[in-house]
C-alpha cells in the first residue's frame, strides 16, 4: 500500500510538472548529461551508507588480565555511480550501477566470510525547479547478483529492487547540486538450491530509505 501510494505521488508530480512549465534552469535543460554518485541503500545491513566507501577494521578479544588477541579482520567497500540524459527539459533518464564487497577473516585462518554484489538498472528523475531549490520525483529499478562465500561454501542470490522517491537538489554552483531523497524501496533476494542439503529460498525486504549524493550537469559535447 505504501509503495503504491508513493509511486502514485511521484507519477503525479511528473505529470503536473509537464503541464506547468516555467523558466528552466540551465542545468536541467534538454540535451544535458547527468553524472552522479549516491549513497547506497541499506535496509538489511548488507550494503553500507557511504557515497563511496572503503574501510578496514580489526577486532580483538580480551579475557581477564591476558593481553588482547586478534579475533577477526574485516574489509568493506562500495561504489554507486549513475549517468543520465535529459530527454526533455527537467526529465532525465539513465542507468545506475551498484558494486560492493565485504570480507571477514578470523585470526585462526579458517573461518572466512566474503560477500560481493553487482547490480545495474534504469532510473527516471523529473525535476520541478523553484528559485533556489530543485524538488524532484524519481523511480528506479535494479537487477543484479549477490554472492556469499563461507569457507568452501558458496551461495548466489539474484536481486531485484524497485523504489520510488521524493527529494530535493540544492545547487552548489552552476553545474553541481547536493541531492537528498527519501522514499520506499523493495528488495527481493532469491536463491535456487543446487545440492541435496541446499534448498530454494527467497528474502523480501522493504522499507523507508533516505539517501544523499552529488550530481554534476554537463552539456553534450
Amino acid at each position: 500500500m505504501k509503495k503504491n501510494t508513493l509511486l502514485s505521488v511521484v507519477f503525479a508530480l511528473v505529470v503536473t510538472g509537464l503541464m506547468a512549465q516555467s523558466e528552466i534552469p540551465q542545468q536541467l535543460q534538454k540535451g544535458n548529461l547527468l553524472l552522479a554518485v549516491t549513497s547506497s541503500i541499506s535496509m538489511d545491513g548488507s550494503w553500507g551508507s557511504e557515497v563511496f566507501g572503503i574501510g578496514f577494521s580489526n577486532t580483538k578479544t580480551k579475557q581477564g588480565s591476558d593481553p588482547a588477541e586478534d579475533y577477526y579482520r574485516c574489509t568493506v567497500w562500495n561504489l554507486l555511480p549513475r549517468g543520465g540524459y535529459f530527454v526533455i527539459d527537467n526529465l532525465a533518464v539513465g542507468l545506475e550501477f551498484l558494486v560492493s564487497g565485504y570480507s571477514e577473516k578470523h585470526d585462526d585462518g579458517y573461518d572466512t566470510w566474503k560477500e560481493s554484489t553487482f547490480g545495474a538498472g534504469p532510473f527516471i528523475r523529473y525535476y520541478y525547479p523553484l528559485d533556489r531549490l530543485y524538488p524532484f520525483g524519481e523511480v528506479e529499478m535494479l537487477i543484479g547478483t549477490n554472492k556469499e562465500s563461507y569457507n568452501d561454501n558458496d551461495y548466489k542470490y539474484n536481486i531485484f529492487l524497485v523504489g520510488g522517491y521524493l527529494g530535493v537538489a540544492v545547487p552548489l554552483g552552476e553545474r553541481v547540486t547536493f541531492d537528498i531523497k527519501t522514499g520506499y524501496a523493495h528488495l527481493t533476494s532469491s536463491h535456487k538450491g543446487s545440492e541435496m542439503e541446499d534448498y530454494d529460498h527467497k528474502y523480501l525486504t522493504g522499507g523507508i530509505v533516505i539517501a544523499m549524493g552529488f550530481s554534476i550537469y554537463l552539456p553534450m559535447p
